[in-house]
């Protein structure tokens, strides 16, 4: 799987995540051709190579005229959803508008449909947001990982006067991310770095991976003491595992009959694998343990049905590490029909041969069998 780390050590801007994403290798044409699927105001979008710190990196730039009006929201969704964009893009860059404009609303104590403001109105965002996503495409990146955000100091002349930074909108985006003190003075974040970051990324740590490009996108400043630049690193996870998500909690409070609903209501919500282990808990209560391997775009609705259909006030979660045999499908035909045997191998070796409990299950019901008659006549099927 390709996979990207963002590493915002100096911060991040919607121009420094689009120049990370080209300086990483993403073609610029696929940029400039697919933003001119857009009806835009007069613009130009440029990439250059700059020097930050001795270190180059990719300045990607929107210049357009002056006088354009600022968007609301709904404006920008119509504009994006008619584009002639591929399904990817058009979710992407609508989902970064989503969560600036909720930020802005929830600043400006507006709803959401009525917020017309310059950040996300201004075509230099538009061309960011949906450039970063055309960009993210070209790359192939299936999962974004990103590092803490940096907090910073210091006051920003805005529309309705001076006002502290991190913006508002920017530290409303920040909210639950992790963040570290920069200690540095000027905006480092901007409210569409932000968004893009937390829009797209996740803060947990990424699985082992091999790093194969590697990309620095520029900031406008160039300060003296450190590289105004943000780095993404692109690579494939190593082949030989897999990193999974071990969600646990215990309950000493819940019947069997709610435990067994919730096992099933944890594999429709995407889990790998849920059990439950009788534990002894404190007080000297006799309870269960519920454990949940899952990845990681399916922890926030696997917490959400352990809350709602368990009894847990808390739940826990570790990054494990998962190797897995190569694995294929072997359809046989017994008298009863087709089952599916799984098959895994070990260094060209079968070391394991299943026949799949589902289709077992069906035939024995349907000719009214036992499940070990269809069992054995798929394993005797496969052997012979």
């Amino acid at each position: 799987m390709r996979i990207g780390l963002l590493d915002p050590f100096a911060g991040v801007a919607g121009d420094m995540f689009v120049g990370a994403l080209l300086d990483a290798g993403a073609p610029f044409d696929a940029v400039r051709e697919g933003l001119a699927a857009l009806e835009l105001d007069e613009y130009e979008v440029s990439l250059a190579s700059v020097q930050r710190c001795g270190i180059a990196a990719g300045k990607y730039r929107v210049t357009h005229r002056e006088g354009h009006h600022h968007r609301g929201l709904t404006e920008i969704r119509r504009l994006i959803e008619k584009a002639s964009l591929s399904d990817a893009v058009r979710e992407r860059a609508l989902d970064a508008f989503q969560k600036l404009g909720e930020a802005e609303a929830k600043v400006h104590g507006v709803d959401i449909e009525k917020v017309h403001f310059h950040e996300v109105g201004a075509v230099d965002a538009i061309c960011d947001i949906v450039g970063a996503a055309l960009a993210f495409d070209a790359l192939g990146i299936e999962r974004l990982y990103a590092r803490p955000l940096p907090l910073f100091y210091g006051m920003v002349d805005a529309a309705h006067g001076r006002i502290p930074l991190p913006a508002p909108a920017t530290m409303e985006l920040m909210r639950d991310w992790p963040v570290f003190d920069s200690g540095r003075e000027g905006e480092l974040v901007t409210p569409t770095g932000a968004a893009l970051v937390t829009a797209w990324a996740t803060p947990d740590a990424p699985p082992p991976f091999a790093p194969k490009s590697i990309g620095y996108g520029a900031g406008d400043r160039d300060p003296e003491g450190y590289p105004n630049v943000c780095r993404l690193i692109v690579g494939e996870t190593t082949a030989s595992g897999a990193s999974l998500w071990q969600l646990e909690c215990e309950m000493d409070d819940a019947t069997p009959q709610v435990l067994g609903y919730l096992l099933g209501q944890l594999l429709d919500a995407g889990a790998l694998d849920a059990t439950l282990t009788p534990v002894q808990m404190k007080k000297n209560r006799p309870g269960t343990r519920v454990t949940v391997l899952t990845r990681a775009e399916t922890i926030a609705t696997i917490e959400e049905r352990l809350f709602r259909e368990g009894t847990t006030l808390g739940v826990r979660r570790h990054l494990v590490e998962r190797t897995e045999l190569p694995r294929r499908i072997v359809r046989v035909e017994t008298p009863y029909g087709t089952v599916g045997v799984k098959v895994g191998e070990l260094g060209g070796e079968v070391v394991h041969v299943a026949p799949e409990y589902e289709d077992c299950r069906r035939l024995a019901q349907e000719h009214g069998v036992p499940l070990r008659e269809v069992t054995r006549a798929a394993m005797a099927k496969w052997a012979g």
